[in-house]
């Protein structure tokens, strides 16, 4: 398909006058968030500044700290989560929230990888599951019994499974979901959300438009807020970060209701 044709297809279910100026500041908000969240924040307040926008610098601060945090967990580096985590544990353990947990779990399993040389270390940080007893009964033991193998090392025991890679990308990924729902944010960008739900939705209004010009079908789609049949976007629903993010989505990103 040649840039030409696909500029021509785009353009053929785009409508004139769609992006008034809320539907302008709406979308510029959604982008200086998503770039507040990528934690490219010279970005966002370049952005800012052409676009003309007001952002109270308190809706800066936590994408800051959660970016903070992130990069230090990719790093493998757990303190500044724990940190969060203590200082946050009521909120989290309201939510059922097994972030704290896991970091403590991790913490243990690092101390394990030293070999009998953490033996004494790592049973002092043990004391930290106490809060988490209840509800992580079974994990705790499987770490516990885990100690009776620091001889030969655990990559040579039955608990080799505790050292799997992958626990620090789920790690992120916890740590993502539970700070977004703490702060009544969204897991995903809404910009994102919204660039999908219109990749998606794209073939099918091309499509729409090519029928009804083909079949000359005067007054089907007549209104920049309908479309003559039902679009499926999203298998499930999401919650949205920003005010009016849904109507961006509902309208999608050429300003027509899918």
């Amino acid at each position: 398909l040649s840039h030409t044709n696909l500029d021509s297809d785009l353009g053929s279910v785009g409508i004139e006058g769609c992006w008034q100026a809320d539907s302008q500041r709406l979308l510029n908000e959604v982008m200086v968030e998503h770039f507040f969240r990528q934690g490219v924040l010279d970005v966002a307040e370049e952005l800012c500044q052409e676009a003309g926008l007001c952002i109270d610098p308190n809706q800066r601060e936590p994408f800051i700290e959660l970016n903070r945090i992130l990069e230090a967990l990719k790093l493998r580096d757990l303190r500044p989560a724990l940190e969060w985590a203590v200082e946050n544990r009521e909120m989290l353990m309201a939510q059922n929230s097994s972030l704290e947990f896991k970091l403590h779990r991790l913490s243990f399993i690092r101390l394990l990888m030293g070999g009998t040389a953490n033996q004494r270390e790592a049973l002092q940080y043990a004391r930290n599951f106490q809060p988490f007893a209840v509800n992580h009964q079974k994990d705790i033991q499987v770490l516990m019994g885990s100690l009776v193998y620091l001889r030969q090392g655990i990559e040579n025991s039955p608990y080799v499974h505790l050292l799997d890679s992958n626990q620090w990308s789920d790690i992120c990924d916890i740590f993502t979901r539970d700070a977004c729902s703490l702060l009544g944010l969204s897991v995903e960008s809404p910009l994102s959300v919204s660039f999908s739900a219109g990749c998606v939705a794209l073939p099918a209004l091309i499509n729409i438009k090519a029928v009804i010009e083909q079949r000359q079908c005067i007054g089907v789609w007549t209104q920049k807020d309908e479309l003559p049949v039902r679009t499926a976007l999203l298998t499930q629903p999401r919650p949205f970060a920003l005010r009016g993010v849904g109507s961006l989505i509902r309208e999608g990103p050429l300003g027509m209701q899918v």
